[in-house]
């Protein structure tokens, strides 16, 4: 990395960390053959060590090995019986654990966001309250992040006459005028015999420098 390019610091908050290691968890304890087998078993019936052991072939002391990893995930459950231990599959908390992990918002959630995301998550905070805008942006850069919240406030493929884009700009900013020119000339719509209408462009394309 060259001495000049700025390091991003990390966002990722103390939940979003606890969610990301019990992601963690509970895909390295499928990640083994021999847990996936003990868990097949378990999900015929609950069992004790040295059947496990005698079923697959493996040594009580492995097995117990992984029964450990399984149980730490708590994808198990386990209770003495006289002088065996019994475990059985926790099938609720699989099928929970499964979902729950796999939605995407909670995998987008435990990566944390790409830096522009997490840069025009600042920009909206800092000029939007109660869903107004409260000032125009002085940098480009910004009123760019600004103009992208407000162009996704229009349907793709509508056209709209000009009162129609002046009542909705206004509902989130007095100066519906200046909005209105700079979502025209920074391509975010295209406009024909006062008729608007959203380009289909990328918008990483849009705005200028």
């Amino acid at each position: 990395m060259s001495p000049s390019t700025p390091q991003t610091p990390s966002t990722a908050s103390p939940a979003l960390g606890e969610a990301l290691e019990r992601s963690m968890d509970f895909f390295k304890a499928l990640a083994n053959e021999q847990r996936l087998r003990i868990l097949g078993l378990l999900a015929s019936r609950p069992a004790v060590v040295e059947e496990i052991a005698g079923a697959l072939e493996l040594t009580p002391a492995t097995v117990s090995h992984h029964l450990a990893r399984l149980r730490r995930a708590g994808l198990i459950g386990v209770k003495s019986d006289q002088q065996y231990r019994v475990y059985w599959l926790e099938e609720k908390r699989l099928r929970e654990a499964s979902r729950e992990l796999l939605r995407l918002d909670n995998l987008r959630a435990g990566a944390g966001p790409f830096p522009e995301d997490a840069y025009a998550r600042k920009v909206l905070d800092t000029f939007l309250s109660r869903g107004r805008i409260t000032a125009i942006p002085a940098q480009r850069k910004k009123r760019v992040v600004i103009l992208d919240w407000l162009a996704a406030k229009f349907e793709a493929g509508r056209d709209y006459p000009e009162p129609e884009v002046n009542a909705l700009i206004e509902r989130f900013h007095s100066d519906y005028c200046f909005w209105r020119r700079e979502l025209v000339m920074g391509k975010w719509m295209q406009r024909e015999k006062g008729v608007y209408r959203l380009r289909s462009a990328p918008a990483s394309g849009r705005g200028g420098a």
